[in-house]
């Protein structure tokens, strides 16, 4: 073999050898950087620092606030009280009023007596006594005449004919008196003392 054939081989031989020699450093850097990259992508989804878009622009959680909550020994005793306060019952305190009791005006009528055979304008006056004074008890109105004579009687009282009636007030006996000489359905007029009162329809007068 030649010296210029054994030159040109040996210049072939290392030219090669310098192209695989780069062609290995280009594929390992590649490799390399592909590595680097699968490593960066795997440390991301795993430590969860980066969910493929940037943290810069994610939007923050929205708030919302706890509601109040009440226990179950709150919620009876609201109930309970229907949003009123009460007294305990344990404290033995009560901050409760009596009514007064009602002396002028509002009473009723209590019939001891008939009411059925007594004139109408006589139970007309026994009951604004009663409303405006307090409450009248009626004792007696129409009687026969054995218990018009029994109970002392005049022979012509009223009271036989249904036109006479006594009754008593527990209160303000001074004001019914001046009440009933005022009323001009009242013709005879009586205090008996205590409160005992008889009034009829008939000739104004009193005794």
């Amino acid at each position: 073999m030649s010296k210029f054939g054994s030159r040109v081989r040996g210049r072939i031989a290392a030219a090669a050898m310098m192209l695989g020699t780069a062609v290995g450093v280009l594929i390992g850097g590649a490799a390399s950087a592909d590595a680097g990259d699968a490593w960066n992508s795997t440390f991301r989804l795993s430590s969860g620092f980066d969910k493929g878009y940037d943290n810069s622009t994610s939007a923050e959680k929205p708030y919302y606030p706890q509601k109040k909550t009440y226990s179950a020994s709150t919620k009876r005793k609201k109930k309970a009280s229907g949003g009123v306060k009460v007294a305990a019952l344990t404290s033995g305190d009560y901050d409760v009023k009596p009514k007064k009791p009602q002396i002028t005006g509002g009473g009723g009528v209590k019939w001891v007596a008939s009411s059925g055979c007594l004139a109408g304008s006589l139970k007309s006056v026994i009951y604004q006594v009663a409303s405006s004074f307090g409450p009248v008890t009626v004792s007696s109105t129409c009687r026969s005449r054995k218990r018009n004579s029994s109970v002392g009687g005049a022979r012509r009282s009223k009271h036989l004919s249904g036109e006479a009636a006594d009754f008593r007030v527990r209160g303000n006996i001074g004001a019914v008196h001046a009440f009933l000489r005022s009323s001009g359905s009242v013709g005879g007029l009586k205090h008996y003392g205590g409160g005992l009162f008889h009034i009829d329809n008939g000739a104004r007068r009193s005794w």
